[in-house]
């Protein structure tokens, strides 16, 4: 994409001084263009997660108003111009965390990773860097890099840092992914999650995987990896050979008087989700 930043600032329709203004003040002090704060994380049950006694959070920075419509802006003109490869599922029109176990119905053998503190393992250069090898000159993928990531990298709780983040691992792992799948696997990533399939045995080979991951800067979260056989949940979804279906949690959940009428109902309208998306051909 061969433009100038006074083109780009055409293309998202923002005031290039606006543009200027803004990289400026993040320059400056980046502090005052988010809202910051740690959010608890939760298990299945909505209890907080907790780890050799400490409650686990996750850093949230959320961009001020105008920060983030111009984060919505910029994330339009990228994944409009440049689509992600049709194994993302995570972050892509169309796709869920549904659909993504849905992939995988059929197979027996499944190998699942997370990536260990996935957006903010990001450095910015590798954003930059992303960018340009889309075709970006210098001078607007710095731009854009530096309205889209903050403390040296990708925060979470930004429109762009999905889209940014996939840019980023398809450029240092495609290859890796790209290899199974052509090898007759089923790849998707969802996110942070990694799942790949076959209906064969494949465990000898999950170790060169990892290693081609991290070899390629990621880290991965090795509590969350695994190698199963039956009937698996992926990504929320137990994906069996003949079909997905919820977990069993969100069947108890869905009928749980102790929980909130609108809690119970999200859980059922999972449920009735998932059927719908069962019997998609």
């Amino acid at each position: 994409m061969k433009t100038r930043v006074r083109d780009f600032a055409y293309a998202i329709k923002v005031p290039l001084q606006e543009l200027k203004d803004l990289f400026s003040s993040l320059e400056l002090d980046e502090g005052k263009c988010y809202k910051q704060w740690d959010e608890v994380k939760k298990d299945k049950s909505g209890k907080p997660k907790v780890k050799e006694g400490i409650v686990q959070t996750r850093p949230i920075n959320a961009p001020i108003d105008r920060l983030k419509l111009i984060q919505s802006k910029i994330l339009w003109v990228l994944t409009t111009k440049f689509p992600l490869p049709n194994y993302f599922f995570g972050g892509v029109k169309g796709k869920d965390a549904v659909t993504n176990g849905r992939f995988h119905q059929g197979n027996k053998f499944f190998f699942q990773a997370d990536f260990r503190g996935f957006y903010t393992s990001i450095h910015y250069s590798w954003v930059e860097e992303a960018l340009r090898k889309r075709g970006f000159y210098p001078d607007v993928a710095r731009l854009i890099t530096r309205i889209c990531t903050t403390k040296g990298s990708i925060p979470q709780g930004c429109p762009t840092s999905s889209y940014l983040a996939s840019i980023v691992l398809e450029d240092r792992a495609s290859s890796i992914f790209q290899k199974y799948i052509d090898s007759g696997f089923k790849v998707t990533v969802y996110v942070d999650d990694i799942t790949i399939s076959a209906p064969f045995d494949f465990k000898d080979k999950t170790p060169s995987i990892l290693d081609g991951v991290r070899e390629n800067g990621f880290q991965i979260s090795f509590d969350k990896t695994s190698y199963k056989t039956k009937n698996p949940e992926v990504t929320g979804v137990i994906v069996k050979n003949n079909g997905i279906c919820a977990t069993k949690h969100t069947y108890v959940s869905s009928k749980d008087k102790t929980k909130s009428d609108s809690s119970r109902a999200g859980h059922s309208n999972r449920i009735m989700y998932i059927k719908k998306i069962a019997k998609k051909g």
